[in-house]
């Protein structure tokens, strides 16, 4: 076989990897707030890169500062997957998967808002 398929259990689509995605976060399992950055976020989740992750199944809370809205959001999120800095290659980030539960709708809406403000000009950036 040349091509393994892989079961996609995400209930978003979230098609290609988005680069123009990344927005400075902090998270906490239960002390202090932890400055991390995402490095590819959409409506049901987001990959956090800290050389900190957690334990698949930990229930965090994540602030979000959404660049197109004046307020900051802060989300329940449980780690779905990590990625330990061990055994990793150039270029990629050690970090966790995260599901975020029980959005808001208005978290929602900003999301939507962000990245359809995202322009080819903001990918190429990011």
């Amino acid at each position: 076989m040349a091509e393994t398929s892989r079961y996609e259990r995400r209930r978003h689509f979230r098609g290609k990897p988005r680069p123009g995605r990344r927005l400075p976060v902090r998270w906490r399992l239960s002390g202090p707030w932890i400055p991390a950055e995402t490095r590819n976020i959409g409506v049901g989740g987001a990959f956090i890169a800290t050389p900190q992750p957690l334990e698949i199944g930990e229930e965090i809370a994540v602030e979000l500062h959404i660049p197109t809205c004046d307020r900051t959001f802060e989300v329940r999120a449980q780690v779905r997957w990590c990625q330990p800095k061990a055994g990793l290659g150039p270029g990629e980030d050690a970090g966790m998967g995260v599901q975020f539960i029980g959005v808001d709708i208005d978290v929602l809406l900003e999301l939507n808002d962000y990245f359809a403000s995202l322009t080819g000009a903001d990918v190429a950036a990011g």
